[in-house]
């Protein structure tokens, strides 16, 4: 009979494995494996979480910065045929909480420094089967049960278990975004889509100006609980070029990192990309012809004007959580190649083209497609064989991602002669700051809990940095010393996260409102241009 391929995040590694098995994965300087080895550890944990019950569709979720564990995860919660649920650690305790129970997570792997903030409310996590820890410090605290350590699982050899036979049409990973307004949503990818996605990214990253090839060093600088770490895990390992974790950001280390591994490609938000070339040692970094790609927000001019002074060519990319992430990279396509250098830079900040196999529309209204003048907005969807097909147990937010059998993903875009998209809106609501979102419709509840307002909203507001910082206006008597005490108290009771705090306060007398009777937030954007 005719052997069944299946494409299974499994594959990933034994291709990178096969071809490069004496290749490199480094951990921020501090520890380095072979691909051979890494396989081997991947191997082992995937029979450890056998051993200690996971099974077929358990959510495993894992709590950590970008570390070689969180790497080992990636590939041996899949190969088990559970589901890795990536928590996003820049979340409030309380959406933490949300989304694991939400996730209906049954095993957790946490690292050490993580453990206090769960154990205050150990007694919600009545769900959680089992608590896989570890310690770099060899330190491990005993406040959560049951409890397994990390690397005694490791040691032991789990001869007489054998990995289960994946279907590329499993679940392979879920994770939440607070992408639009209120609650986050969650959404969730097959093994096949991860492939596919790996691929196709791939192929794209190899044309110009990026022109990844094997000799290449990566270091993404995207959090690996963010949208796959935009799927560079994956498609790095699956290729067999050398790899670099950051571990927790720290820019001064993150430099000498560049510098002593010979890091050539780095991927990352705006925000993070100014913490670098404002950085005070970027000179040790400076003329080598490093590559960044930048997603999660615009890339300002000025920015890439920096980074290019530093020898850094940094190109667009697009994506959402819902889509994997990858929908455009802002490499040239051959019309642009003929171009003079000087006519592709502004290329290079447009969001970009399609990657292979994605499908992009820019519609109005009616779902017909705007002309590409570069001047008539319209709302970008897609198709791709790598989106999610659903949120979470939420069927009405499901059908309205998924109208018309094409996904809306609520940005607001022109598209010009040759294909090229350029952001110029969006339809959500949602502040981005620094690459994540802050829920309008949350941080607007906690601000209405102030004694002394009367309505408010928020909106964000453009800042070089961050890429966009959260405006609040209100109506009512409240000093905006004391909105921000307050807001402080429910950071402090893990309600909210401290980077969602407002810049500004605003106090108006009255809120223009649309016809349906709600704030007219394009009044309030229009307010903060002046």
């Amino acid at each position: 009979m005719e052997y069944k391929y299946e494409l299974t995040i499994d594959k990933l590694l034994q291709s990178g494995v096969s071809s490069n098995p004496d290749q490199i994965i480094n951990y921020t300087g501090k520890r380095e494996f072979t691909f051979k080895d890494f396989s081997k550890r991947v191997n082992t944990l995937a029979k450890a979480l056998i051993s200690i019950g996971v099974k077929k569709g358990d959510r495993v979720a894992v709590i950590d910065w970008d570390t070689y564990v969180y790497l080992e995860a990636y590939f041996a919660v899949p190969m088990v045929d559970a589901v890795l649920h990536t928590v996003n650690v820049r979340y409030p305790q309380d959406l933490i909480y949300y989304t694991m129970d939400h996730a209906e997570d049954k095993y957790v792997i946490v690292r050490d420094e993580f453990v206090p903030i769960l154990s205050k409310n150990r007694e919600a996590f009545y769900f959680i089967k089992g608590w896989i820890v570890y310690s770099e410090t060899g330190q491990i605290p005993d406040s959560l049960s049951p409890k397994y350590v990390y690397d005694d699982l490791m040691k032991e050899s789990y001869s007489d278990i054998e990995l289960p036979q994946l279907s590329e049409n499993d679940l392979a990973t879920t994770f939440y975004t607070s992408g639009t307004t209120g609650i986050p949503k969650g959404v969730q990818f097959t093994h096949r889509q991860i492939v596919l996605h790996s691929i196709s990214s791939g192929l794209a990253l190899a044309d110009d100006p990026i022109n990844l090839t094997s000799r290449d060093v990566i270091m993404p600088l995207v959090p690996m609980f963010h949208v796959h770490a935009w799927g560079v895990p994956y498609m790095s390992i699956m290729s067999g070029r050398r790899y670099v974790l950051p571990g927790r950001y720290d820019f001064d280390h993150i430099i000498d990192l560049i510098d002593k591994y010979n890091v050539s490609v780095i991927a990352m938000v705006p925000s993070i990309l100014y913490l670098i070339v404002t950085n005070p040692n970027v000179k040790k970094i400076a003329g080598r012809g490093i590559k960044a790609i930048v997603g999660g927000g615009a890339l300002p001019e000025g920015l890439a004007n920096a980074a290019e002074k530093l020898g850094i060519t940094a190109i667009s990319g697009y994506g959402l959580s819902e889509t994997a992430p990858i929908l455009t990279l802002a490499t040239y396509n051959e019309r642009v190649k003929a171009m003079p250098e000087s006519e592709k830079k502004k290329f290079r900040l447009k969001t970009g083209i399609p990657i292979p196999l994605v499908q992009l529309r820019v519609v109005d209204d009616k779902m017909n497609d705007v002309p590409k003048d570069e001047k008539t907005i319209g709302e970008i969807v897609v198709r791709a064989p790598w989106l999610t097909s659903v949120y979470v147990k939420n069927k009405e937010g499901t059908e309205a991602l998924w109208r018309g059998d094409w996904m809306h993903t609520g940005d607001l875009a022109v598209m010009d002669e040759y294909g090229y998209i350029r952001i110029v809106d969006r339809e959500k609501d949602a502040v981005k700051s620094g690459g994540e979102f802050i829920p309008s419709l949350v941080l607007e509840d906690a601000i209405s809990s102030c004694s002394g307002v009367v309505e408010n909203a928020v909106v964000g507001r453009p800042d070089e940095k961050w890429g966009e910082r959260p405006v609040a206006f209100y109506t009512g008597t409240a000093k905006p010393d004391e909105i921000r005490k307050h807001l402080i108290e429910m950071v402090n009771a893990g309600r909210i996260a401290k980077f969602w705090i407002p810049d500004d306060f605003i106090n108006i007398k009255e809120f223009a409102k649309t016809s349906t009777g709600k704030i007219d937030k394009k009044v309030l954007r229009e307010m903060i241009k002046k």
